[in-house]
């Protein structure tokens, strides 16, 4: 008998290129790590494995150098049509993938397709409406929901789930959460999935709600789905830690939409979800996994929003807005405080938690872990302890986005961990987003910037900036050796 081709053998006789697409992954999630990303293409180019897609250079465009979206002086029309060329750029690869992607054998080339479609999502639409996605809804839709998530291997469906996700930000609406909700709570509940593609099927559903949906009853039955995933059982089997952080991390995002009362408050009728959750927010801190670092991290977020949302309710009926928050049955509740709650013992269990995970010392942690954690838990600890919120500042090269509002800054992380690179693109030129965050893409996008003759008498090394910056290093360079020698004349002698 002759032997198998080495691939084959790896494969146990089968070739995972030429995968058809009625087979789905042999083994669920056994063989995707927890720490797999889509940007595994990115630094390869857009061509590597797509011999049909044309290179940047056939629209005389490039992704890092575009004069758009760099420090350059451009005029308003060198703008538009830098933004037009990316338009045609993005057009023409959904036009020249989609159609291929449900007849296409090979499982690597179909990855391929879709690491492309979340990059060019991202990257290259920045011209709302956004009609080449509209174009292709339908298909890129079928393609990730039917194809990719029912179908595909493990790798395939957490990048469908990915370009689900940048769909969201980008055309998302209420068609769009009908059309993929259902796909994605199945793929979320399946024990067969890998456990990071029910993570992105989870963060895809949440950024659907976020960003297209203004329905009460919707966000309230995602925020009941995420309570039940935060728990350490999830229909009758151990949650994954990744899973649980993911779903806090939803959970938190969702809640920012949501009346503070609804998350800190308490009234005859009701009580806030997250004064429910804080027993499993101090059971998520205190894990003792050595891989619950992610998991501690989204549990304290939750624990400081659902703090923030009571501070800002005693504020509020300090401002005399009461009419909001009515039939209150907690009396120092209106004061913003946990002092005298029933939930004081509970908030004070959880920052002593806090406190030491800010703190941390010992060797179980690596250097560089045990400094992001303490980097990430004095935050919410000065949230909790001096009622201080965390202020963030994005950098443009035209100005700056500032965000002094805890829930802000929320959805900023949540909303930068799916765009990756395409984030400032995507708040430059994406209304959704500026509206989300309160800014004026046209404003920080606008540069003036420095021509090639100021830059020659400004930034060059023969500039007179550069030639007094010489003269001074060198003048402080001899004065350093003079006090140095100084004793050779202290008894005032000269050499």
């Amino acid at each position: 008998m002759g032997k198998k081709g080495r691939r084959k053998r790896r494969n146990n006789g089968t070739d995972s290129d030429d995968e058809d697409l009625s087979t789905g992954p042999a083994g669920g999630g056994d063989y995707l790590s927890e720490s797999y990303t889509i940007d595994g293409l990115m630094s390869q180019g857009d061509n590597t494995t797509l011999g049909s897609i044309p290179d940047d250079s056939s629209w005389g465009i490039h992704d890092d150098d575009d004069e758009a979206y760099r420090g350059r002086h451009v005029s308003e029309d060198d703008a538009l049509q830098a933004a037009e060329a990316t338009q045609q750029k993005l057009a023409e690869i959904l036009g020249s993938t989609v159609p291929e992607f449900a007849s296409e054998k090979r499982s690597s080339k179909r990855e391929a397709m879709l690491k492309m479609w979340f990059k060019s999502l991202t990257h290259y639409a920045t011209m709302a409406p956004y009609e080449s996605v509209e174009t292709w809804r339908e298909e890129l839709v079928k393609a990730c929901s039917q194809y990719a998530l029912l179908r595909g291997s493990p790798t395939e469906q957490y990048s469908g789930c990915r370009v689900l996700e940048a769909m969201a930000i980008l055309i998302g609406d209420h068609d769009l959460y009908e059309q993929l909700s259902k796909r994605l709570i199945r793929t979320i509940q399946s024990t067969q999935k890998a456990v990071p593609v029910r993570v992105s099927a989870l963060r895809a559903l949440g950024m659907l709600v976020f960003c297209g949906i203004d329905d009460d009853v919707i966000t309230e039955s995602i925020l009941d789905l995420c309570e039940q995933i935060v728990q350490s059982q999830y229909r009758g089997q151990t949650t994954p830690l990744a899973l649980r952080a993911a779903a806090w991390q939803v959970w938190t995002l969702l809640a920012t939409t949501i009346h503070e009362l609804y998350v800190s408050g308490k009234t005859d009728e009701s009580i806030g979800r997250g004064l429910i959750l804080l027993p499993i927010i101090s059971e998520c801190l205190e894990t003792e996994d050595q891989n619950s670092n992610i998991l501690k991290e989204a549990a304290g977020q939750a624990m400081a929003y659902i703090h923030d949302c009571r501070l800002r309710l005693g504020v509020d009926a300090l401002d005399g807005d009461e009419h909001q928050i009515e039939n209150i049955t907690d009396a120092k509740y209106t004061l913003g405080s946990w002092e005298g709650s029933e939930w004081e013992d509970d908030v004070d269990e959880i920052t002593q938690t806090i406190y030491e995970l800010a703190h941390a010392s010992g060797h179980y942690l690596s250097k560089k872990a045990k400094k992001e954690q303490r980097y990430v838990f004095r935050d919410y600890l000065g949230m909790l302890q001096d009622n201080e919120s965390p202020e963030v500042v994005v950098n443009f090269r035209g100005g700056t986005l500032e965000l002094n509002k805890f829930a802000d800054i929320i959805a900023l992380e949540f909303v930068k961990r799916c765009l990756q690179g395409g984030f400032q693109v995507q708040l430059l030129t994406n209304p959704t987003l500026q509206a989300i965050f309160g800014c004026d893409g046209s404003v920080l996008g606008h540069s003036n910037g420095y021509s090639q003759l100021e830059k020659r008498l400004l930034l060059s090394k023969t500039s007179e900036a550069s030639k007094l910056k010489d003269q001074n290093r060198h003048k402080g360079r001899k004065k350093r050796q003079n006090v140095k020698d100084h004793f050779l004349t202290a008894d005032g002698d000269e050499i």
